[in-house]
């Protein structure tokens, strides 16, 4: 992408517009559709525009990966509740955990968007992995700070956070797809009690 720094304030409301566009698109057209002249139409901007600001399909592409990651963190980053009851330390870190991945409807279903069809895109593949390991340090330093305002262990914090984010993601994805329905209302309540369940049997 152009220097940010260079850049004018037209010229970066052009590159947010532009960002947005592909955020839009991807979200409603997959990956195979999001094309350069699809996101050039929704942000009302030629091609040649899109291009000096990201050089590349894929250089955009890369951008919304990070755009979610950077609204997912600035949304999660809360204290974990000052209370020693499992069950009350479930709630609070899955409920900070799903405020901030579910903070941008249109965000979530592009990011699927991308996981299902960045195959063949290397440079999208190493964001989304970059992305996936934002999410477990995101997970990780909740379990950290259980551990550390609470004395407990957790034993394989790595194990229990790669489960956590499996369920997120699968809740995720019927987010997306189905709202905030009653059974992604149940999955989170079953969520919370497995994670009250692991920090019950923690040692104290």
């Amino acid at each position: 992408m152009t220097d940010a720094k260079a850049l004018t304030s037209k010229g970066k409301r052009s590159a947010g517009r532009v960002l947005q566009a592909a955020t839009t698109v991807l979200a409603r057209d997959g990956f195979g559709g999001a094309t350069l002249s699809r996101i050039a139409d929704e942000a009302g901007l030629d091609k040649r525009t899109i291009l000096y600001y990201y050089g590349s399909r894929e250089a955009l592409l890369v951008r919304v990966v990070q755009t979610v990651g950077e609204r997912i963190v600035a949304h999660t980053e809360a204290a974990i509740a000052d209370d020693a009851d499992p069950a009350q330390m479930a709630e609070t870190a899955v409920e900070t955990l799903w405020a901030g991945v579910t903070s941008a409807p249109e965000l979530a279903r592009a990011y699927f968007a991308l996981i299902g069809g960045g195959a063949g895109a290397p440079v999208v593949e190493d964001a989304l992995r970059t992305l996936k390991q934002a999410y477990l340090d995101l997970i990780l330093r909740q379990l950290h700070n259980i551990e550390a305002a609470h004395g407990r262990r957790l034993g394989d914090s790595d194990a229990v956070a790669t489960f956590a984010l499996a369920l997120l993601r699968g809740l995720l994805l019927e987010w997306t797809e189905a709202g905030d329905s009653e059974e992604v209302q149940a999955g989170l309540r079953r969520f919370k009690r497995l994670v009250a369940r692991e920090l019950a049997l923690a040692p104290g």
